[in-house]
């Protein structure tokens, strides 16, 4: 994608800018090394809008929920579109074609913690889609998946509590966790949380216990009421 990184204003009042990452056939290259302007339309793109990646998460998503439960997936993505509109109170149906990211994310957000809370299995391609996705480390750092390999995890602590403590009695609170299997796990503490975050690309990726996965961390159920959201929609 070609970006704007510099401007200069003119005193015509027009600006001239700097673009980078522009892609120019031979024959432009050819006019522009004669001295001849080559006329171009510069267009900003909304970046509020919902992202191609976004977009392609919500159809993966929605196509392993039919594949599991045979769920048509464009029922599923409107139930969900739906559910998001009423739970933050949009006045306007929500379209995939034009909502806003902050609108994508939380739908792809409500349809990983519905998967996960109905055993959906998601496909290695989707799972692939959604490395690093916050809403899928969170999820799978509660249901003990491993963030790499997708395995029975158990949980790494950013900041080291010691061999032999009941993990149920921690307090997990201003620390950051992520679920890993035994053997990645090992290979964490062998490596060095920095070269092994390096390694997996998992710098940004570890997820800070707020009160609510302090509980779910230390076995304590969901809230009956997270549940009761779902009532009437899928």
């Amino acid at each position: 994608m070609s970006k704007i990184i510099g401007y200069q204003r003119n005193d015509n009042g027009t600006i001239t800018a700097v673009i980078n990452d522009v892609q120019l056939t031979q024959d432009e290259l050819q006019l522009i090394d004669n001295g001849i302007a080559l006329p171009i339309e510069v267009r900003s793109i909304d970046t509020n809008k919902i992202t191609d990646k976004q977009r392609k998460k919500i159809f993966a998503l929605c196509n392993d929920i039919e594949i599991d439960i045979g769920q048509p997936r464009d029922y599923m993505r409107y139930m969900f579109q739906e559910y998001i509109r009423v739970l933050y109170g949009y006045e306007k149906e929500i379209s995939l074609s034009n909502c806003t990211k902050k609108q994508a994310s939380q739908i792809i957000e409500a349809i990983i913690d519905w998967m996960f809370f109905n055993n959906i299995t998601f496909t290695v391609k989707t799972s692939s889609l959604l490395k690093g996705d916050k809403a899928m480390l969170y999820w799978a750092t509660v249901n003990r998946q491993c963030v790499i390999c997708g395995k029975r995890a158990e949980l790494a602590h950013y900041q080291a509590v010691g061999r032999g403590r009941n993990r149920r009695k921690i307090e997990h609170t201003s620390n950051k966790v992520l679920a890993l299997c035994p053997i990645h796990h090992r290979e964490q503490h062998t490596m060095g949380i920095h070269s092994f975050n390096k390694k997996y690309s998992l710098t940004d990726s570890w997820v800070d216990v707020d009160q609510r996965l302090n509980r779910l961390l230390k076995g304590q159920k969901l809230n009956q009421s997270w549940k009761e959201h779902w009532n009437g929609y899928v």
